[in-house]
């Protein structure tokens, strides 16, 4: 997710998970097309890269969404709009009720067959509202853009706007 706007009066963020959408699409495709071609050698293999085929593909209807976060002062809302294949959803809010973004950290242990162990840890923005935290995206990732983002979303909420405030 990245700031695509920034003004006084109104603060943009977009996720829009091409690079993700690419990939799984390329092994969709190689998987189907190894099917494809062992379908006469062998049924196995076929159902092997058929299923992984299906597995990818649920992957992409869950992980690819396009999520845009409008904080606009003149009307003292906060619209967050998800765009899938399963289709789109929009919140909307009271832009009084959001107090601050946070980062939301995850760990999770890992142990290999040789006994070593690692440590992923991911992160995601998450904005501290009224009736519980609301995180902006469904999925966390590696990287500094929950941190970035939860900067520009409070020095953003900390300007007075040129604005009205919904009053």
């Amino acid at each position: 997710m990245q700031v695509t706007h920034e003004t006084p009066d109104r603060l943009v963020l977009e996720q829009r998970p091409w690079v993700l959408g690419a990939v799984l699409i390329v092994c969709i495709v190689i998987l189907l097309a190894l099917a494809m071609v062992l379908w006469s050698a062998t049924a196995w293999l076929t159902l092997g890269f058929g299923l992984a085929a299906l597995l990818l593909a649920v992957c992409f209807v869950v992980f690819v969404q396009r999520v845009i976060v409008i904080f606009d002062r003149p009307t003292g809302a906060l619209v967050i709009r998800t765009h899938s294949l399963t289709g789109e959803d929009e919140k909307t809010l009271a832009l009084a009720d959001v107090a601050r973004a946070e980062v939301e950290t995850s760990r999770s242990t890992s142990t290999s067959n040789d006994g070593s162990r690692s440590v992923s840890v991911t992160h995601r923005t998450v904005l501290v509202t009224g009736s519980g935290p609301l995180p902006l995206t469904s999925s966390s990732s590696s990287g500094s853009s929950a941190e970035i983002n939860a900067t520009a979303i409070n020095r953003w909420l900390s300007q007075p706007g040129n604005g009205f405030t919904g009053a």
